[in-house]
């Protein structure tokens, strides 16, 4: 066995690493939602519309029962309404101080404040709770005002 072997046996000292979370992965990755989710995007989340012809940022405001979704154009969301794909859309990632809306994993759909910003880890504070995690970034999306 050389050195380099030992290094992909799980369970090994320095051995295979590990990455935590989703962290690196595209959140229009389709493994993102997970088993049974199609569709990442949630309502009153900030996007960038990748669409011909509607180009720009836009809030989402209805994701519909194909997948697709319903977009205010603007970045308050006052523009015209559009329907377009998820693949059409990026998430807006948010700063610090940002409202946020959670994309994925067991805090799915829930809201609450960045409060800070630890490498690809996100320090949220849950408005329901009160209660303070740390997510990975890639599952957070900036709340519409």
């Amino acid at each position: 066995m050389t050195p380099n072997s030992a290094a992909y046996l799980p369970g090994t000292p320095g051995g295979q690493p590990m990455t935590p979370g989703n962290a690196g992965m595209d959140i229009m990755s389709p493994v993102i939602g997970g088993e049974g989710e199609v569709n990442w995007a949630l309502p009153d989340v900030l996007v960038n519309v990748l669409a011909a012809g509607d180009e720009g940022p836009g809030v989402v405001r209805e994701v519909l029962g194909d997948g697709t979704c319903r977009v205010a154009l603007g970045s308050s969301g006052n523009g015209d309404i559009v329907t377009v794909l998820p693949s059409e859309l990026e998430v807006i990632r948010p700063k610090k101080s940002d409202r946020i809306k959670i994309m994925n994993g067991t805090f799915r759909g829930f809201v609450g404040k960045l409060i800070g910003i630890d490498g690809s880890d996100g320090i949220v504070k849950l408005d329901d709770t009160y209660e303070v995690k740390i997510l990975d970034m890639v599952i957070l999306a900036k709340l519409a005002a």
